[in-house]
Formats: structure tokens, sequence, C-alpha cells
């Protein structure tokens, strides 16, 4: 008969998900969230923190334990700090990145889930007058609003809440490839991590891609402390909380939720009994806020971003699989520093997932029978196998492109997973992981480090350099009121708590704008310009979006040359002469909307010059003429 407990946690995960999915309107959902999400995601936190504490209470750390673990902190420190040599700590994904963190700010100063959309400064104070609910999920905004709570809230704070993931995600694969392999697999593992220089660039970064890698590999290891005591609750809690928080960390970490319930069920069965601890019963209630966060989906479609690809219709599909394939193999096979990846770990891992498949194939019934550690560890594997296909069957899955590449990173855990697997069945002599321990070192100083020292991965998004760029100049402002007007980095002022609009809301308010000019509102009003060069005549002009029209008199103070072809300036604003401002802002509304017919009638007609950063025949050119 079924115990109590489990009909109220059958119960309780319908109830979830009908609250979640279907009893409110997106609108309403999107507010619940705004409002309530922060203190749903901090409440499984500290679940989990407490009852992971209380399942590693067996865990003696004797100066003996020191003295025998030595190494193996080396181990972990060294990898650590090597991950955040060779990269500046900045923002390297600025949709994302920046969203993050202007909701962590939100987080810390007014409690709620939501991004700064319009804000000025008013009487010495940072005042919101607009924010939205962001699609991105709300764990890592909560630990970086926690660091904020701590330390006082900077900016920087992300990439010292990075540094910490960082040094999480080494000790935990190390444990975990320790337990798979012994403990030179362990070295072996975290050596092949830090030979991908990809998990360095978003060691120093701003985003949740590498806290999302440490949570899967947290939850895995502890799925198989779990495994190996199944009558113990504090380990069930550690393991279904954790899996709850990795759910929340990026949109396709749900995925993650699979084989925990898996697990759970399947050591339940295996055990013969049924034990269901009330954090367990709290574990469907607290992934509520997860469909309530989706609806921002339905709300806008424009949340999918499929307008950035050419012909991309919907947000996954098989037939996007092909393509996607092929941009995978260049960026694992690339042999000229142009990818933060690991050629050797391709080389490795790819044949090492094949191999996976056929051993489990041939060993399910023994592994599902006899060995449920090792059973709860190919369920996730088989995870992070079906997860690599839905990112590879992503209509933007291309994982050689700058900003996509982040998404690699999960399949970089399934390759590294598999070669612990799968070595000890294809190589008997018991020297096979100091032999992949060494090859991994000798690959990190020969490839991995002059790779990284090129920075040709990190040079290709101008958009966050642009960003970084800007920073520099904000953080010298101090305590001076500045308004900027900035299309391309707006949500970079308000994180540093200074006002900010972009150029197509000035064109909408131009006689607000005109009022608190003339009344010296501000100490500085600021504009941030991308600006382009042809090549042919020498000639720069500014991006239409970016341009203010002749009414607006600029001072340059800098100018900065990201490419032979692209600029970004920034200049004072000294005077308006309004007559001629307002003249140029409705001529220009009128364009905007003849432009916006045309495009809707799919005509291609061009009445204004644009600007081109990666025009192959310009860059040609360019070089040719280099004397």
């Amino acid at each position: 008969m079924m115990s109590h407990r489990l009909v109220l946690l059958i119960l309780l995960c319908i109830f979830s998900a009908i609250l979640g999915v279907f009893s409110f309107s997106p609108a309403k959902a999107v507010e619940l969230v705004r409002y309530y999400g922060y203190w749903s995601i901090l409440g499984a936190f500290a679940l989990f923190l407490y009852y992971l504490v209380r399942s590693l209470r067996d865990v003696r750390l004797s100066v003996l334990l020191w003295r025998k673990m030595g190494g193996v902190l080396l181990l972990i420190i060294s990898a650590t700090i090597f991950l955040h040599l060779h990269e500046r700590h900045e923002f390297k994904i600025v949709a994302d990145e920046v969203v993050l963190s202007s909701t962590a700010m939100q987080m810390h100063f007014e409690r709620e889930a939501a991004v700064v959309l319009r804000g000025y400064e008013y009487a010495g104070n940072f005042i919101p007058m607009q924010v939205f609910v962001d699609k991105r999920p709300l764990f890592f905004p909560l630990l970086l609003s926690l660091v904020h709570d701590f330390t006082g809230y900077r900016v920087g704070n992300v990439f010292a809440l990075n540094a910490f993931v960082s040094l999480v995600l080494i000790s935990f694969l190390f444990l975990l490839a320790r337990r798979l392999g012994g403990p030179w697999a362990g070295v072996g593992a975290v050596l092949l991590l830090c030979g991908i220089p990809l998990v360095a660039q978003n060691a120093v970064g701003g985003g949740f891609e590498l806290l999302n890698i440490a949570m899967i590999t947290v939850t895995f290891w502890l799925g198989l402390r779990y495994a190996e005591r199944p009558d113990d609750d504090d380990r069930l809690c550690a393991f279904a909380l954790s899996g709850v928080l990795l759910s929340q960390t990026r949109y396709e970490s749900v995925l993650f939720l699979l084989p925990v319930a898996v697990s759970i069920l399947y050591l339940w069965w295996k055990g013969g009994r049924v034990n269901i601890p009330w954090p367990l019963l709290a574990a469907p209630l607290l992934l509520i806020i997860y469909p309530l966060q989706h609806k921002v989906f339905d709300l806008s479609e424009g949340s999918w971003q499929m307008a950035d690809v050419a012909g991309a219709t919907t947000p996954f599909a098989l037939r996007y699989f092909y393509n996607n394939i092929g941009h995978a193999m260049n960026f694992f096979f690339s042999f000229d520093g142009t990818q933060p990846s690991s050629w050797l770990l391709g080389l490795v891992g790819l044949p090492a997932v094949g191999f996976f498949v056929l051993m489990l194939y041939k060993e399910h019934l023994q592994v599902f029978i006899r060995e449920p550690e090792k059973a709860v560890a190919c369920l996730f594997v088989l995870t992070l196998i079906v997860h690599t296909g839905i990112m590879l069957c992503y209509f933007w899955g291309h994982w050689d492109d700058p900003i996509i590449r982040r998404l690699s990173l999960p399949t970089q855990l399934l390759l590294i997973f598999c070669v612990i697997f799968v070595l000890p069945k294809l190589v008997g002599n018991p020297g096979r992981w100091r032999v992949l321990a060494s090859i991994a070192g000798l690959y990190i100083i020969c490839f991995t480090v002059p790779s990284s020292a090129m920075h040709r991965f990190t040079q290709e998004n101008f958009a966050a350099r642009t960003t970084n760029w800007i920073a520099g100049y904000v953080r010298g402002l101090g305590e001076k009121t500045a308004l900027a007007i900035d299309n391309n980095s707006g949500l970079q002022w308000f994180l540093y708590r200074k006002s900010c609009v972009n150029p197509a809301l000035l064109l909408n308010r131009p006689d607000e704008f005109i009022f608190h000019f003339k009344r010296h509102s501000f100490d500085e009003v600021l504009v941030v310009q991308r600006a382009g060069l042809d090549i042919k005549t020498g000639n720069r002009f500014v991006s239409v979006s970016d341009d203010l029209g002749p009414g607006v008199k600029l001072e340059l103070i800098e100018e900065k040359a990201f490419s032979p072809i692209y600029l970004v300036r920034l200049s004072r604003v000294l005077s308006v002469d309004e007559p001629i401002f307002k003249a140029w802002v409705a001529t220009r509304l009128e364009q905007d909307k003849k432009d916006a017919k045309a495009k809707s009638l799919a005509t291609t007609t061009t009445t204004v010059k644009t600007m081109d950063t990666a025009d192959p025949n310009s860059l040609v050119l360019w070089l040719k003429n280099l004397p």
C-alpha cells in the first residue's frame, strides 16, 4: 500500500503543475515572479544549505586527513587560480550578464526579481521608474544579491561570485571523478576541464554558465552519496533540493529534474522502502516559480530571439540538427586558437560517448540490479546526452558562434564523464589515469596557455568590449550626476546607479529632454555612439540608430576603435538648438514610419546609410593597404 506521504507527494506534484502552468494569465504569472520569486529561491537555497551540511556530518576533517589531502588541495587551488590568470574579469556576454546583474541589484535593494528599464538619479538616490521581469532563471541573481547583502553593493561582486563558483566546480569535479575512478581519475578530470579555454572565459565573466555546470556536478555527486546510503533522509533532501536549484540555474537545466526523480524512485524500489521527509514534500512547491517565469515567453515572442537567425521559425526542431553538428565539429576541432575549445577532449571524449552507450547497452541489467551508484551515474550521463541532443536541435545552436559557445559547456562535462567511465574498460593497466593526467597537463602547457594568451576568441564580441570600455568611464564619474544617451550599453549605466535613456526614447520625448537640458538637471549629458568607417573614402559615419541630428552639438571625449571599421564614440552634449532638433526629430520619425512600412512589405529600399562591422571586402582592402 502507498504511504500517506507518497499520496500527499503525488497530490502536491499535481497541484504545483496546475498552479504553475494553468492557473494564472501570463501577465499575472510574471507579476507573481516579480514579487515572490526572490523569496521562493531564497527558501530553496536555505533548505539546501541546511541539509547539505547535515548530509556531510559524517565527514571528519582530522589533521591526518588534511595531511593526506594536501596534494589534492594544492591541485584544486592551483586549478582554480589557473582559470583566472589569462582573462580579464569583465562582462563577456552582455545580453545575459548585465541583465543578471541588474536582477541581482533589484533583489538586493528592493527584494524583487526584476530588471531596471528606466531610472534616474534624484536627490542623491537612484530611483527605478520602470522595471520588467526577465526570462533568465533566478538562482544566479539570488546568489549575487546575497553577496551584495553581506559585502555591500558593487558591480564587481559578480566576478568574486564566479571565482568562488570556480572553486566549487573544480572541487566537486575532483570528488565526483575520484568516486567513479579513483584519485588519479579526479586529477585527470580536473586537468581536462582546465584545458578548455571556454571554462576560463566564463569563470572570469558575469554569467550563470559556470554555476550551471557546477550545480550539475554537485547534484551528480550528491546523487552518488544518496545511492551509497539510501536510508539517509538528509542525503535524500540535499540531493532533491540541489536538483530544485539546478533546474532554476539555466532554462534547459530543468531537464535534470528527470535523473533526480528517477534516481530517487529507483533507489526506493531497490531498497524496498519509501521514505519521504517533509522537505521532499516542499520540493514541488518550490518549483512553481519556474513555469510561472516561463510565461515571459508567452508575453513576448521576441524573448526567443529568433529574429537573430535567418530562417528560424521555431525554437527547437530536428531540421537544425545537421547544420549545428557542423558548427559543433568546427568548434571542437579548431587548431588555430580561434575557438576556446579543447581538441584533445574532443578527440578522446566524442568516441568515449559512443563507447559509453555500447557499455550501457551490454551491461544495463547488471548495472541497475547490482550497482546502484553506477546506475545513478548512468542516469546523469544519459541526461547529459539528451541535453546535448536538445541543444543541437536549437535554432541558434552554433557552438562556434562567439555568443553561443557557452551552450556547449554541459557537453564538455559529458565528454569528461564518459572518458572516466570507459577508460577502465579499454585500458587495463592501473597507470592509465596517470597517463591521462600527464597528457592533459602537457596539453594545457602546449596548447591551452598560448590559445588563452592570444585572446582571439574574446576580441570578436564588440558589444561586450564596448560595454566594458564604457564601464571604465562610468566608474570615474564618482558622485557626479549624469544622463547617458546610449543605445548599446544602457543597462550598464543603471548598474552603476546612473541615469540613462536610449535615442529612440529621446525621439518620442524631445520636449522633456530639452526641458532638463536647459535647467542643468544633470552635471553632464553624455552620448555613446557606434560609428563605422568607409574604407574607400576614409569617411566616418555614425550608426543611424545612435544619430542625434545636427541640432545637438557634441564634444568628443574619447573614441575607441574595436576593429578597422567599428568605432565607439563617447561625447558630451554642449548645446541643443531647439528648432533644428525638433525639426530633425519630426523628419526622423516620419522616415522611421516609412522604413517600417517598407519592411512590412518585404522591400529592400534603404534610404539611410547603415553600418556594417563585418564587411569582408572592406577588411580585405584595409589589409592590402597596410604599410
